[in-house]
């Protein structure tokens, strides 16, 4: 199976455990990406940097924010559940009526402007607009082997007149091992960062003793 595949997956779970944990939350777009994927939600309430320590004392629920920790917790419960990624091609019009509570899905159906079905993946109680591939389940998904690593800001369709969304991003690969290589290369990347920007302003400091 193609790490890809599996990255643009675990996106589908990543949305499927905040549809969970967030009840209400409108759903954008989730593609995988290089090292990883993300998913961009239009939550009850927005997920800040700020929030990321916090650990829920219960389940949360639309008005309690979860720390990504938690999130990622409850895609390892759904992967434990061997979910199946199952394709549906269905016409336009039942589409809409599928993702009449979802805006962000009706405007890319209002884009299709060809009288021809599109294509849903049903993923246990998660369905979303999607043209695939996917894992067949997620037994395929070496459970740890992603990471949930931060969240942003990010404008619906890039566009600043657009809605503000929260995007999660997470990094996958076929093993542990390969996900802790890349975390360490990652985390002494940003050391050297940090002591380049130190090595810079040490050129705006100040001798006391002039």
């Amino acid at each position: 199976m193609k790490i890809e595949t599996i990255r643009h997956s675990l996106a589908h779970i990543l949305a499927y455990a905040v549809q969970e944990l967030y009840p209400g939350t409108k759903f954008g777009i989730g593609p995988a990406i290089e090292n990883g994927f993300y998913y961009d939600f239009d939550l009850p309430k927005a997920l800040t940097p700020e929030d990321l320590p916090k650990v829920a004392e219960s389940k949360a629920s639309s008005s309690t924010l979860a720390s990504l920790r938690v999130i990622e917790e409850k895609m390892k419960e759904l992967i434990k559940k061997n979910i199946k990624f199952e394709k549906k091609v269905v016409p336009k019009k039942e589409a809409k009526e599928i993702f009449k509570e979802q805006p962000y899905k009706l405007e890319l159906l209002e884009e299709i402007t060809q009288v021809r079905p599109v294509s849903i993946y049903l993923s246990g109680d998660f369905v979303d607009l999607c043209a695939g591939p996917h894992i067949k389940s997620t037994k395929e998904i070496p459970i740890d082997g992603f990471k949930l690593t931060k969240i942003a800001g990010a404008y619906w369709r890039g566009l600043e007149r657009n809605p503000m969304l929260t995007r999660i991003y997470g990094v996958a690969f076929k093993s542990k091992k390969e996900l802790d290589n890349y975390l360490l290369k990652e985390a002494e990347a940003e050391k050297r960062d940090h002591r380049i920007l130190g090595q810079k302003l040490e050129i705006f400091s100040f001798d006391e003793e002039v």
